[in-house]
């Protein structure tokens, strides 16, 4: 125990308590406000964050140690060093970088490593993006850190393909509604014979809700089976997820065909 506040416990001048208590609690209250718990780690997943500005990403370095992500940090792209390194997730910071930049990076990436990537984007960026990014994980940085740890969670769950429990139609492997067709094995979608081009997030949004076969399903159930947590807070990453589904899908908010929004409780396939 500090000298100091040894001297406040045995003169029994505890500063913070407008009542006399005893040595012990004294010092074991203390003791409590300078010592934290650390979590022992027996799993962990480790994560390569690439950034040009590393200071801008402290604040999401910090909540990924701090639940048992083993984190690694570059100033630059290095495709060789990291087919050596074993890992589970790439992040990539292109807040700095223009449209052609990025897409020059994402297809380095795709040539030089097969690992799951994370891009950190600027709000700008996302309103211009091409399409070919827009097929990729992104999460609009500066953001909140616990927001962004969820999507890493997310992300590295879907490493391993998790068996979804859907409809299938007899004898096949897909799952039709009106003009669109989902191939569950191949883990893609068709309108009309077209595939369209989606996000591991809005491939499972659409599968929950063609397995719901009309049926409302909330925001919260949403955010739990697809985030696989119950952050209350969340709730508006999911809307932004099936706007960007609806977009991808040629729908409409004022005129579904395909998605209807249930006003304060969440979503069902159109009729």
């Amino acid at each position: 125990m500090p000298k100091q506040a040894e001297e406040l416990v045995n003169k029994n001048q505890y500063p913070y308590a407008s009542i006399r208590i005893s040595k012990d609690k004294a010092a074991q209250l203390l003791s409590n406000t300078e010592e934290e718990t650390v979590p022992f780690c027996a799993v962990t997943k480790r994560i390569l964050l690439v950034s040009p500005v590393l200071n801008q990403v402290h604040d999401l370095v910090k909540v990924l140690t701090d639940r048992c992500f083993d984190v690694m940090m570059f100033h630059r792209l290095e495709p060789e060093l990291y087919k050596n390194i074993p890992h589970d997730l790439l992040i990539y910071d292109v807040t700095a970088y223009d449209e052609k930049d990025a897409l020059d990076l994402q297809m380095k990436l795709k040539e030089s490593t097969s690992s799951q990537n994370l891009f950190l984007v600027s709000e700008k960026f996302i309103r211009g993006a091409a399409p070919e990014m827009l097929q990729e994980e992104l999460l609009v940085w500066p953001g909140r850190p616990h927001e962004a740890l969820y999507h890493v969670q997310r992300i590295i769950s879907r490493a391993v393909p998790r068996q979804e429990q859907v409809a299938k139609t007899s004898g096949s492997d897909s799952i039709v509604f009106k003009d669109l067709r989902v191939d569950m094995e191949r883990m893609l979608v068709h309108k009309q014979d077209i595939q369209v081009h989606l996000t591991k997030t809005e491939y499972d949004l659409l599968l929950i809700l063609m397995n719901a076969k009309g049926s409302v399903i909330s925001r919260e159930e949403m955010l739990s089976r697809v985030w696989e947590t119950d952050f209350t807070g969340g709730s508006n990453v999911v809307d932004v997820h099936i706007k960007s589904l609806r977009k991808k899908l040629g729908d409409q908010a004022a005129a579904p065909k395909y998605i209807i929004t249930v006003r304060g409780v969440g979503y069902r396939l159109a009729d």
